[in-house]
């Protein structure tokens, strides 16, 4: 089920990814899906949170035990990686990330806490970079944080737009840039 509303939203929108239509492009009967997941609202918040595992699982993976640039590096290897292996998904993410601005966003709480726990992690891991002496101590973790995870999804907003953007040269150039913004210098 979740498969045919990913190919839904992706081919024609969250709107067109109604109970009814997920139910028929799976083969099942639109009862089945309401029975599973109750709402839409519900069934989008599950595929969010299903995908926010998958991207949360991609960057522990990829950061490990690392802080300060080599972390932040490291995340934009493994978004790099999930728009390159799993286009559909990161598609559908942004998606529903960008649709839970409508006030009225039902999944809106979901997205929101998505957001809350991916700032959270930048800064533990600016902090940790500082406190490792690779971070500039002057660099404010936590609104350097909002500027990377702004970056990032600007990013993934251009590729969704234009798929054919230069992706991996801005992710090499954003981690260029963050060497630039908060790496610690040497004293002269």
């Amino acid at each position: 089920m979740t498969d045919a509303a990913v190919a839904l939203i992706v081919e024609h929108g969250i709107a067109a990814a109604t109970l009814a239509a997920i139910g028929e492009r799976a083969g099942y009967s639109r009862g089945l899906v309401t029975h599973r997941y109750g709402t839409k609202a519900k069934l989008l918040a599950h595929l969010h949170d299903t995908f926010v595992a998958d991207w949360i699982a991609r960057v522990q993976q990829a950061v490990g035990e690392h802080s300060g640039v080599e972390a932040l590096s490291r995340v934009a290897d493994a978004l790099y990686g999930f728009i390159e292996e799993a286009p559909d998904e990161m598609r559908v993410m942004y998606l529903l990330r960008y649709a839970s601005i409508d006030p009225g966003a039902a999944f809106r709480t979901s997205v929101a806490r998505a957001h809350k726990a991916q700032r959270r992690d930048v800064q533990r891991w600016i902090e940790g970079g500082q406190k490792a002496g690779t971070v500039d101590r002057r660099v404010d973790a936590a609104l350097s944080s909002e500027l990377f995870c702004a970056t990032v999804d600007g990013l993934i907003y251009r590729w969704l737009v234009n798929p054919k953007i230069a992706s991996r040269a801005l992710h090499e150039l954003l981690k260029k840039q963050i060497t630039l913004a908060i790496a610690a210098r040497e004293s002269t």
